[in-house]
């Protein structure tokens, strides 16, 4: 049990008395605001510090909205692992602001472009460490290498930097990627843990959901060999192992699922977002053999990334301020279909109809834009007022 005095319970803000709570905030506001500048920057030409509009998109969901979400889970996560009180309260506060520096630094003058790198790579730094601090302490060694994935998060970021600085050749592509398919690859960890358990759990069932310690095992070195062959080659190869990815995944879809899913939104949304990045695999495929729109597939797992963040975020926020996860806001229903419309218009869509391609991607944003607004009205009352059942978190 992790016991902490009444006078630190009542002195810290409840916004800064868990990870969860200031990072899934910010989580929601940026994702509302970084679409709303993609809508502004995408027809133009603007240069925001040395990157390209499309650059910058694609880092503010990875390296800003994606790694957000991911600190925030693990902050509050690790705790419950390892019983360790993980850092809150001005430390948490100092960490927030290092990563709301790191939203600013790219609109200020380009000379100041390396202190901007050195801001914003500092903060998956520190939140590692914040993260590694309670899991080494507690010897808690079965989620090493869950730090192990946040450093080549770290080291990835690192090298966008180095490509936007002119110091290494592709850098800005390589980094991007590789941060991408590592996020990929943690959600992908996360949700074969939690998955299987939320639905026996949330449905009630007496039997538990039939997992496989060979699809287990093929999932993670297949997924660890398609992203560096995907990243650094690009080939047939990578194609042969987003076909086999594809099939382990469906697989395990197969055997999770229940039809009363559909009747719980915690539970369909996180299954529709592991089908989304499962379909990922099968458009990358399709994409090798036929003549696409460029990046359906590369959307179809940012789609599902999206998903399960926001499923994720909706559940942990209820469970961790004392609310019952069983009994959500009915509005999230809503919310998870706004998102799933936006998959709709921007995948599936604009493969049928390339022609309306532009509104297609605007109608995309808006409900975007939509499905993260509900989140940010329903729950930034939660982040900032106390539990519930007045405990400590």
């Amino acid at each position: 049990m992790i016991n902490l005095n009444q006078n630190t319970e009542y002195t810290t803000k409840p916004i800064l008395r868990l990870g969860f709570r200031p990072f899934f905030f910010a989580s929601g506001v940026i994702a509302v605001l970084a679409m709303l500048m993609w809508m502004v920057f995408y027809p133009s030409l603007i240069l925001i510090n040395n990157a390209n509009p499309i650059d910058w998109h694609a880092h503010e969901m990875i390296f800003a909205y994606a790694s957000a979400v991911s600190i925030g889970f693990l902050l509050t996560a690790s705790k419950n692992w390892t019983g360790v009180q993980t850092i809150y309260n001005k430390p948490l506060l100092a960490l927030l602001t290092v990563w709301i520096a790191g939203r600013f630094l790219p609109f200020i003058a380009n000379e100041y472009l390396i202190y901007q790198a050195i801001v914003d790579t500092s903060f998956l730094i520190l939140s590692t460490l914040a993260v590694a601090w309670p899991i080494i302490k507690a010897k808690n060694w079965n989620n090493v290498s869950i730090v192990a994935k946040l450093l080549l998060l770290a080291a990835a970021h690192v090298v966008f930097y180095l490509g936007l600085l002119g110091m290494i050749s592709k850098g800005v592509y390589i980094g991007i990627y590789l941060g991408f398919y590592l996020i990929i690859s943690l959600l992908f960890m996360m949700s074969r843990r939690l998955l299987p358990f939320f639905i026996e759990r949330g449905l009630g069932l007496q039997t538990e959901l039939k997992n496989s310690k060979l699809l287990d095992l093929a999932s993670l070195f297949l997924f660890l060999a398609f992203m560096i062959v995907e990243v650094f080659f690009q080939s047939l190869v990578s194609t042969t192992l987003a076909g086999l990815l594809f099939v382990i995944h469906a697989i395990r879809m197969v055997n999770w699922y229940h039809p009363k899913i559909w009747t719980k939104s915690l539970l369909w949304s996180i299954y529709l977002a592991y089908g989304l990045l499962t379909l990922g695999f099968a458009l990358h495929v399709i994409s090798y053999f036929f003549n696409m729109m460029p990046n359906i597939a590369t959307h179809s797992f940012a789609f599902g990334m999206a998903l399960m963040t926001l499923s994720m975020m909706a559940r942990v926020s209820l469970g961790h301020t004392g609310r019952n996860v069983f009994q959500p806001p009915k509005q999230l229903h809503v919310m998870f279909g706004l998102l799933t419309l936006a998959f709709v218009s921007r995948v599936l869509l604009v493969s049928a109809f390339p022609q309306h391609y532009a509104n297609l991607i605007f109608i995309s944003q808006l409900l975007w834009i939509s499905a993260f607004s509900w989140f940010v009205v329903i729950y930034t009352p939660m982040f900032f007022k106390a539990r519930v059942d007045g405990q400590f978190g």
